[in-house]
Formats: C-alpha cells, structure tokens, sequence
C-alpha cells in the first residue's frame, strides 16, 4: 500500500468515527496535507446525521481546493450522492471554489432543471461563473436539454430558465437574443 492510500485510509477512519474531535483533526490534516483522493469520504459527510459546524468545515475545505483535476471528483460527488437539505450548499460549493467546470455544464443544467429553486438559483450561477470555457459542443448539448425540458419548468424557476436560454445562446451566437 502506498504511502498516500496508507494516510488517506487514516484520515477515512478518522472522518467516519463519529467522533467530532477526530474529524476536526482529519479536517486540519486535510487542509495542511490532505490530496484530492480523499475528496470522496469528504461529500459521505455532508449528510443530515452529521453537525451543521462539521459540515460547514468541510464545505470551506472544499471550496478551497485550487487543484483543477479535482474537478471531476466534485461532479461525480454530486451524481452518485443523496445531499437532502444541504444540496444547494453542497452546488455553490462549484462555484464558490472557482474551479472550471464547463465540461460538466450538463450535470448543472439538469440540477438548475430538477431541484428547487434555492439549488437552481446555485447551479444557474455555477454555469454562470465557468461558461465563458464552455466547448461549442457542450453548449448545444445545454441548450437541448434546456428545450426538452421546457415544458417543466416551474414558474418560479421560468425567469433563471429565459436568462440561462439567452447566455448559452449568447455563447453560441455572440449576440443577445
């Protein structure tokens, strides 16, 4: 076993002791040492059996992270967990760590599309902050699955859905609609 996979298994057996004492100290070790292969147990905390200070540390250690080949652990975060009550928190950590996700647009356009308006108000400003690298490709791939879900869109959310139908088209044609 490396010397990484060795410290990370620790530093996992800390998080999920259930211990707050210990799960700040894996916190501090993270922040100071940690790689971004733990990143995976972090998202596991962010859950309701764990304290809103516990998961607010670990929502600033993440919205720390400057490493963009974390990118794609923060994504596949949110498409194989459950984050309840904290989903919205858990979508401005996107933006909030200004990382660029324009190859994962889609994942936040569907987010925008199927959760409330709070974590839509969030994914709206998580394709906001990285459009501007966003792929010819990866903007039509957008805007279809803008169109096909026009039909149900609340009337809370209608207003962020035209303004994120005339950036994405703005990208595409480089005028306003």
């Amino acid at each position: 076993m490396s010397e990484e996979n060795k410290k990370n298994k620790e530093l996992a057996a800390k998080l999920n002791s259930g211990n707050s004492n210990l799960i700040f100290e894996a916190l501090r070790e993270i922040r100071e040492n940690g790689t971004i292969s733990i990143i995976p147990h972090l998202f596991d905390l962010i859950n309701e059996n764990t304290s809103d200070i516990i998961k607010k540390d670990i929502v600033r250690l993440i919205c720390d992270i400057k490493e963009q080949n974390a990118a794609p652990l923060l994504v596949d975060a949110i498409l194989t967990r459950k984050f309840g009550e904290d989903t919205s928190d858990v979508i401005a950590i996107f933006w909030q760590s200004r990382l660029d996700f324009s190859n994962y647009l889609p994942v936040f356009i569907r987010v925008f599309i199927k959760e409330d308006y709070q974590t839509a108000i969030e994914a709206f400003t998580v394709v906001e902050s990285s459009i501007s690298n966003m792929s010819i490709e990866i903007q039509q791939e957008c805007m279809d699955i803008l169109k096909t879900a026009e039909g149900s869109i609340t009337l809370l959310k209608r207003p962020l859905y035209e303004e994120l139908i005339k950036i994405i088209s703005y990208q595409i044609t480089g005028f306003l609609s």
